[in-house]
């Protein structure tokens, strides 16, 4: 590391000691956004080295008094009441956390926080994952269902905002602001989770398509023409597809988004669009070729081996005892049926290099979602097309 980034790093180390200490909240505030501007030079010169120092300063001197938790946890032993219990708590409590609250005053705190969160989980860094758990621990209960609010975005949406889809898209590249405006159009919607510390962002977003049966292309939902929607000839669909599902912060990784968007959206879209019946994904099989791959599995790209095959993985690879792909993974978990594998569902070179191009829909039937989502929980069992089993089953 130069000079100036060692003498920022040492400035940064020295605020974060001084700011912790602070009990008056203006001065405090003060020093909060100097903590924040310090660590965002860190970000624009694209000084890891740095970063990596002062988490592992975070680790040595912001961590538990090792003595004083001991102590706590004999007087526990000894008493075992609710105060000592308490005590406990509160010496095991790492300093840090204090230090992540202070931060939280400054006008960016938040998104400052939600940097280092991505950091530390970019570095993989075993010897930092406690300061990773400490932010993903204050960052949870931040962010919970209760603090979110669900909006629906539109061409009239600041452009502020309209900006950040075109750039966090994640699933189907947006490609520029027809192709937006297109995606925004009467028969589509989107809708977001934003945070009230975060007015202009994104959380996490989904699009969805209205359509007539289900859709089983992505190029039938993105390249579709307009459909009429003239009196005369109003336009009824049946069939919401979630095509595009993307997490916009990595900071916020791990933490439960997701689960409630969906359920949500569907809530309201049964409200506003009275004629849909189905809800369902057209959702991509991101681990197939890797699992292909590394499993050495032979096989020729024919619809029939390549059904089977998506079968076999989404159905026997697991990870943990839960299927292996994230996304099936997500949605099974989540209260869905694994109902139909498309062949050919997706022929950019993304789809082609991730899953040989196959798509999948996801049923969301509100009738049976909870109960779903408790089989997946509670018996460890996927709820999948008998068509889908029987590929599996086959000799």
């Amino acid at each position: 590391m130069n000079s100036s980034i060692n003498s920022e790093l040492a400035a940064l180390e020295q605020t974060c000691k001084a700011l912790i200490r602070l009990r008056d909240e203006t001065a405090a505030r003060s020093l909060a956004e100097l903590v924040v501007s310090r660590y965002t030079t860190l970000t624009q010169v694209n000084a890891d080295d740095a970063k990596r120092k002062f988490f592992t300063s975070l680790v040595e001197d912001f961590s538990p008094d090792v003595l004083a938790l001991k102590d706590a946890v004999t007087a526990y032993q000894e008493a075992l009441d609710p105060i000592s219990a308490q005590r406990v708590w509160n010496a095991a409590e790492a300093p840090r956390l204090d230090l992540f609250r202070s931060i939280n005053l400054a006008s960016d705190g938040i998104h400052t926080l939600l940097h280092m969160r991505a950091d530390l989980l970019r570095f993989k860094d075993t010897s930092l994952s406690s300061v990773e758990k400490d932010l993903e621990y204050l960052l949870s209960s931040w962010f919970n269902r209760g603090f979110l609010e669900l909006q629906s975005i539109d061409w009239q949406t600041p452009a502020k905002t309209l900006e950040k889809l075109i750039e966090y898209e994640a699933v189907h590249e947006i490609r520029g602001w027809d192709d937006l405006r297109r995606r925004l159009e009467h028969d589509r919607r989107c809708y977001g989770f934003f945070h009230p510390s975060l007015p202009d962002e994104p959380l996490i977003f989904v699009e969805v398509a209205l359509l007539h049966g289900l859709a089983t292309r992505i190029t039938d939902v993105i390249d579709a023409p307009v459909p009429s929607n003239e009196t005369t000839d109003p336009f009824l669909p049946d069939t919401a597809i979630f095509y595009s599902i993307t997490n916009c912060q990595a900071g916020l990784r791990g933490i439960p988004l997701g689960d409630f968007l969906l359920k949500q959206v569907i809530s309201e879209l049964q409200l506003t669009v009275p004629s849909l019946n189905q809800f369902s994904t057209l959702s991509p099989v991101p681990g197939l070729r890797r699992w292909v791959d590394e499993e050495n599995i032979d096989f020729e790209v024919s619809e029939t081996d390549l059904e089977k095959l998506a079968a076999t993985y989404l159905l026997t690879a697991k990870r943990n005892n839960q299927p292996r792909d994230p996304v099936a993974r997500f949605h099974l978990r989540n209260g869905a049926k694994l109902e139909q594998i498309n062949i050919d569902g997706d022929l950019s070179q993304k789809g082609q290099s991730e899953s040989f191009g196959v798509l999948v829909n996801y049923i969301y039937d509100p009738e049976t979602v909870a109960e779903n989502h408790e089989v997946f929980i509670n018996e460890n069992r996927l709820v999948v097309n008998p068509k889908i089993s029987a590929l599996v089953s086959k000799e």
